[in-house]
């Protein structure tokens, strides 16, 4: 994949770290505003923790190049060393949002979830977390703490 700063990204950049992940994307007229708000709150919380990484992932890989995605990630506190803005190829992201986790579509559809998901030191996702309901983000920040002590 690549950053929204053109950067070559790889998973191993995330290896021995506990992450949150969300699909976005830089033209969304709903969700997306309200989901990388909640996102940069939940960036402020972690900053500077070493241990803990936050990926959104555009599910509109041919329109989010990196330079619309990084003004798109601006808007909203990012990208940091700690929040990182991917995207890819539509096969690359289509494997991740529908095979991988399960939240979305981008082959023939753009389509996404409103979840935050949740993934351990191993790469192994621990958790799917409303980014709409009020109780949402504190209880994926409770989950995240656990995680991070082992």
């Amino acid at each position: 994949m690549t950053d929204s700063t053109g950067r070559p990204f790889s998973s191993s950049e995330l290896a021995g770290k506990v992450w949150v992940v969300d699909f976005i994307y830089a033209n969304c007229p709903a969700a997306c505003p309200m989901m990388s708000s909640k996102m940069h709150t939940v960036a402020e919380k972690l900053k500077g923790e070493s241990d803990v990484r936050i990926v959104s992932i555009s599910v509109d890989p041919e329109r989010d190049t990196p330079p619309v995605l990084n003004e798109f990630a601006k808007r909203y506190g990012g990208p940091t060393e700690q929040w990182t803005f991917l995207t890819g190829t539509p096969e690359t992201v289509h494997l991740l949002a529908y095979t991988t986790f399960h939240v979305g579509d981008v082959l023939g559809k753009i389509e996404h979830s409103t979840k935050f998901m949740l993934v351990d030191k191993e790469g192994k996702i621990r958790g799917y977390y409303s980014s709409t309901d009020e109780d949402g983000i504190p209880a994926m920040l409770k989950d995240l703490s656990v995680l991070r002590r082992g």
